[in-house]
């Protein structure tokens, strides 16, 4: 079957009609319309077959399917031996599109039901499904059913489903080169870095490869016009390259969902994880990025690089916790390890002034310098955290362009606008060139955990936050107390 030419013996064809002239003359008119039935049938389906690979005849009162044609090489097989497998259409179909269809799953499902072929195809009119299918291969392609009445319209007896593949022609209406040309100076930024960069359309959830160096995860063919489901491919990224301990933080933090809502709040959103490859673990970041801020629904470029070399410059590199709680950008401690820390020492009675910034009009910054600019003032409002506070106090990275910083054992406002000036000065001053005459500021708000009050982490950084909320009223760095 597979390669040859295949026809079912149970639909009668045009050289199988009845002779009229051997039956009585009250019974011709009836021979005729049989046979003007079968001409009529004949006809749609020599029609549809010069496209279509894989043809049956389906009777809509039983839904019995009857193989009629299946022969050329991009025939679906899985459409064949489902279909001699379950010669029912119920059956058939949904075993089908559980089996093949990877896009728009349950659209899929709704639009292959009885009721809502014979709703299109009832006034003579060709209906058809596009769809993403998956082959046992793992390669991913743009196929189609068609449906259409097997006889003049109105007449419903049979009905037809034809196959075909159609991956070659979507991919010639791909017609966002020039798009793509535009944005040039974004992907050759991240290029200069990153391996691995993909363009993903935040609207229809549809992956373009501009930049593959390297496998990546099955099904990928290279850098091309190709289009794949985002939906898809993260998850089988995931499953197939990250190591066990990250995948389930790294099914959530790479979800189109999760993308999208980080970058409504930032132009860009990066993070890091691990890798498993040849049973050794490598650490890699990924960096999602908005071409234009300015349009919603703009389109996104992914990328993702190994920083194994930026790992090994940290202090014990085998030390696995203490690579896991470093923000690979800035060196500080990241979020999570951050925040386990401060409340390690709330727990321990520990009392100090808990302090959270936001640098001002950040997204100005990466928006009209570029990222690079950006990067270069995340990394040194760290630098002056690192040099202004001691080796005791908790320096850690929010994310983004926010960071915190748990100063032990200072209770006393005073000092705390002491030492916050000073860091305002340090920021104020950052040798950045690109920055010309812009003055980097930022806003504070500092809350303070003092012995013998019991008070959980989420209650002093909500104070906190607060006053960062109220500071960012005031023009220029400012500290308020909560």
């Amino acid at each position: 079957m597979r390669g040859g030419k295949m026809q079912s013996e149970l639909v009668i064809r045009e050289n199988e009609l009845i002779d009229s002239s051997e039956y009585p003359e009250e019974q011709r008119a009836l021979v005729e319309d049989f046979n003007a039935r079968i001409r009529r049938l004949t006809g749609i389906i020599t029609g549809i077959g010069k496209e279509y690979h894989t043809i049956w005849v389906i009777n809509a009162a039983t839904k019995k399917m009857y193989l009629y044609r299946s022969t050329g090489e991009n025939t679906n097989h899985d459409a064949v031996e489902l279909g001699l497998r379950f010669d029912n259409y119920d059956r058939y179909i949904e075993e089908y599109v559980d089996r093949c269809v990877v896009s728009s799953v349950e659209n899929i499902q709704r639009d292959v039901k009885l009721e809502v072929i014979f709703s299109r195809i009832k006034n003579g009119d060709m209906f058809t499904v596009d769809y993403m299918r998956l082959a046992d291969d793992g390669n991913m392609s743009y196929h189609q059913m068609a449906f259409a009445l097997a006889g003049q319209p109105g007449e419903t007896d049979n009905f037809i489903l034809a196959f075909r593949d159609i991956d070659r022609s979507i991919r010639k209406h791909i017609s966002d080169k020039r798009y793509l040309r535009e944005q040039l100076d974004i992907v050759e930024t991240l290029s200069r870095d990153y391996y691995n960069i993909f363009k993903i359309n935040p609207r229809t959830g549809d992956v373009v490869i501009l930049k593959l160096d390297g496998y990546v995860t099955k099904g990928m063919e290279g850098a091309g016009e190709k289009i794949y489901p985002y939906d898809v491919l993260y998850k089988q990224y995931v499953k197939d390259r990250v190591y066990f301990e990250d995948q389930e933080w790294m099914y959530e933090a790479i979800s189109l969902d999760t993308v999208k809502k980080k970058l409504s709040d930032s132009s860009e959103y990066v993070s890091s994880y691990r890798v498993m490859d040849n049973g050794e673990v490598h650490y890699y970041q990924f960096t999602y990025i908005m071409i234009n801020a300015n349009i919603q629904g703009s389109d996104i470029l992914a990328g993702f690089k190994n920083v194994d070399d930026i790992v090994a410059s940290a202090k014990e590199r085998e030390n696995l916790e203490i690579l896991a709680s470093t923000d690979i950008m800035t060196g500080i401690l990241n979020r999570g390890s951050g925040e386990r820390r401060v409340t390690d020492a709330m727990a321990n009675d520990k009392a100090g002034m808990l302090c959270i910034m936001d640098v001002d009009r950040f997204k100005d910054i990466n928006d009209n310098l570029g990222h690079s600019v950006g990067d270069k003032v995340i990394r040194g409002i760290a630098d002056v955290l690192k040099t202004t506070f001691r080796d005791e106090d908790i320096i850690f990275r929010l994310g983004g362009d926010e960071y915190a910083v748990y100063v032990m054992h200072l209770t006393d406002k005073e000092a705390g606008k002491a030492v916050m000036d000073r860091v305002f000065k340090k920021i104020a001053g950052l040798d950045i060139p690109e920055l010309k005459d812009r003055e980097v500021c930022v806003s504070a708000g500092a809350a303070f955990y003092t012995e013998g009050k019991k008070r959980s982490f989420e209650d002093i950084y909500k104070l906190a936050d607060s006053g960062v909320y109220e500071s960012k009223k005031v023009k220029g760095s400012k500290l308020i107390f909560r």
